[in-house]
């Protein structure tokens, strides 16, 4: 059995830790076990009780002659080791550490929480935290808040991992107000053991889940947890709320594309390609959670908004636009049936306007005519509460509709609505208070429904570029050579022009016939040539080289280097400037960038990145997402590039990055396009570990 099921479906628990002091943690995680209705055994663990809230308990570990399934620790930090000690010895498979001071708090600290894991994983057991609040299982068989928030959440399909204990607590404390329900709560602390990749696969294969909510501050490893989305092994809607957006660019960006990413940038870039939706808060996290749970999957993005005041729906419209939906157009039939019961002085144009004075009936009526009109795939109905017209009864009309597409309302009542609604609604179906949110919730549920197609389409490719086996390469660390930079351009059939590497001395043997030629000095502790003056274009004779190689090695002295090579190249007539370059995130793996090239790269900022692990359609999509594109594809009488050759060179630069574990970082920088529209890569570094 997966040692995971017992921390959400536990026949018994062990409280190590249980404490008769009131305002304890001891004491209060228990006093929620029991005042949420746990279904099966309880052993707390007291040295110095009998009892503890009408529990018989017990002296120590040893003392339980019953099978535990899940033991929560409670401890001082002191004990902790040695209650797990005496767990493991017991044969118990799963541990929920929630005491804190371990890795979070320094050196000592860390060595012991590995000590701890060490033994953990020896024993084939399970551990969740250190510094966690524990687990919750809303559902009647097992009814399980093992935390120390005394909130009772209702029952809903929804999982939600919290890597904070606060801000889960936080979101626990707000439950009556938000009406957010779920199925599953845990929260994973320091993830020493447990992570957000093992709940992933669990909650997949547990059929009480539906949809997938997940609050982090960092991936223990982002590429497995990306992995089982290309596998097609997760199929539930999956939303991440990831903290940190703000965090500084990567470590030591020494090339374009380093400095061009930043960690968060990756995160967007990694969910956003394999159909994992990303929320920019709590609240865009559990109104998309309560769209999956509650209402049919949209069928496309034309919408129509039916609302009692005109200002909403305004602001609804201008969402519907930022997020790529469209008002849906209206038959002639459907505006012929609105007319019939639409106020005169109203609007039968979409969004259709009904005035202040729009009743329960008239609400549900208009819903349903647009609802059933061909030309329209999803319905928000706005209410705000005027003097004449309540709206329980409208928001309840509208839930009553029957119908294949999804009708969202959004009210805007007076507060006492809220408990009127909580208490007698039959269906008691989510409701949003922010004009803007539907048109947020729609978005995504169609971003994931056409991930999801996507997915499966491209499965084939993702599986052979999983099964790309690892070469091994004899580069040393650093920035490797000329020469060997000439072999693996050669070995992937990358475009590198045509290019000969002399000692300086040599500059005078150099055949007429290679004329007009770029000359650019090479020294290998200089990354960015032409902040030196190291690249010289368009040399026509021998007197013109001598003169640029005279100020290249100037130019390098000022600097405090020398030439220790000049690296010579046919002159191409530059007609575009491109980048492709890829690097290693420490936790997503193989990234690979494309955009606008050349020495201004940093400042245009025109790039997108994907994995390397990218099917044809993400190569599309990643170059599609930049504005040279649409260069690329010809403007104003050009005639466009060879898309199917760049999309060749980036599908060979991301195979290099899979194959080459040990490459970091490379740049084809620029990648020229010139006036026959070929490609041809001028500038290229590569560096490995």
């Amino acid at each position: 059995m997966n040692p995971l099921k017992n921390f959400f479906y536990p026949k018994s628990i062990c409280v190590v830790g249980a404490s008769t002091k009131e305002k304890s943690i001891g004491y209060e995680l228990l006093k929620t076990i029991r005042g949420y209705g746990y279904t099966g055994k309880v052993f707390p663990v007291n040295p110095n009780a009998d009892d503890v809230l009408g529990y018989r308990c017990y002296h120590t570990i040893e003392g339980i002659h019953e099978p535990i399934d899940l033991a929560i620790i409670v401890v001082p930090k002191q004990f902790a080791e040695e209650s797990i000690d005496a767990l493991l010895k017991k044969d118990v498979k799963s541990i929920i550490l929630i005491t804190a001071g371990f890795k979070e708090t320094g050196k000592e600290g860390e060595e012991v929480e590995k000590r701890i894991v060490e033994k953990i994983k020896r024993s084939g057991a399970r551990m969740v935290g250190p510094n966690c609040m524990g687990v919750i299982n809303t559902l009647d068989a097992i009814k399980l808040n093992a935390t120390f928030v005394a909130e009772k959440p209702e029952v809903g399909a929804t999982g939600f991992l919290s890597q904070s204990g606060a801000l889960g607590a936080a979101v626990l404390n707000s439950l009556r107000e938000t009406d957010i329900k779920f199925a599953h709560f845990i929260s994973v602390g320091n993830k020493a053991d447990v992570n957000e990749n093992d709940v992933l696969r669990f909650w997949q294969n547990d059929n009480n889940i539906n949809t997938l909510t997940f609050y982090l501050e960092s991936f223990v490893n982002g590429f497995e947890f990306i992995k089982p989305f290309m596998l097609g092994e997760i199929t539930k809607p999956t939303i991440v709320l990831k903290a940190g957006k703000t965090a500084s660019g990567m470590i030591a960006a020494s090339s374009h594309t380093g400095a061009l990413s930043s960690k968060d940038k990756v995160v967007d870039t990694m969910l956003n390609q394999f159909g994992i939706l990303r929320a920019e808060n709590l609240n865009e996290l559990f109104n998309t959670a309560k769209g999956f749970e509650n209402f049919k999957l949209p069928k496309g993005n034309r919408i129509a908004v039916v609302t009692n005041a005109g200002g909403p729906a305004i602001l609804c419209v201008d969402s519907l636009e930022k997020e790529k939906l469209e008002l849906a157009k209206f038959s002639d039939e459907t505006k012929k049936n609105l007319r019939e019961i639409v106020n005169p002085e109203g609007s039968v144009e979409n969004p259709v306007d009904l005035l202040p004075g729009g009743t329960a009936d008239i609400f549900k009526k208009v819903n349903e005519i647009v609802a059933a009109d061909e030309n329209v795939d999803a319905v928000i109905s706005i209410f705000v509460e005027p003097v004449m017209v309540g709206p329980f009864d409208v928001i309840e009309s509208v839930s009553s509709i029957q119908s294949e597409k999804p009708i969202l309302q959004v009210v805007m009542p007076l507060p006492e609505f809220w408990n009127e609604y909580r208490a007698k609604s039959k269906k008691k179906l989510p409701l949003f208070r922010n004009p803007e949110d539907p048109a947020e919730v729609l978005s995504n549920m169609l971003f994931y429904s056409s991930s999801r197609k996507n997915l499966v389409q491209n499965r084939d490719e993702y599986n052979s570029l999983l099964n790309i086996h690892v070469k091994k390469n004899n580069f040393t660390a650093g920035f490797i050579s000329q020469n060997e930079i000439n072999h693996l351009c050669t070995e992937y059939n990358l475009p590198f022009i045509k290019s000969l590497l002399i000692n300086p001395a040599e500059l005078e043997r150099i055949e007429e016939s290679l004329y007009p030629l770029v000359l650019k000095g090479i020294n290998q502790k200089v990354i960015h040539k032409s902040e030196l003056s190291a690249v010289k274009l368009n040399i026509k004779n021998k007197v013109e080289l001598k003169d640029a190689a005279g100020e290249i090695e100037d130019g390098f002295k000022r600097a405090g280097f020398e030439v220790e090579q000049f690296l010579v190249q046919q002159f191409v007539k530059t007609k575009h400037e491109l980048l492709i370059g890829g690097f290693r995130d420490p936790s997503f793996g193989p990234i690979i960038m494309f955009g606008s090239g050349g020495k201004y790269v940093e400042v245009i900022s025109d790039t997108s990145m994907k994995s390397a692990y990218m099917c044809g359609m993400d190569i599309d999509n990643m170059i599609n997402e930049t504005v040279i594109s649409k260069i690329l594809d010809g403007v104003r009488g050009e005639d466009p590039c060879d898309m199917n050759e760049l999309k060749r060179i980036v599908a060979s630069c991301a195979r290099m990055m899979i194959e080459n574990k040990n490459i970091i970082e490379f740049d084809l920088n620029p990648l020229i396009v010139d006036d026959d529209n070929k490609y041809y890569a001028v500038d290229v570094r590569v560096k490995v570990e």
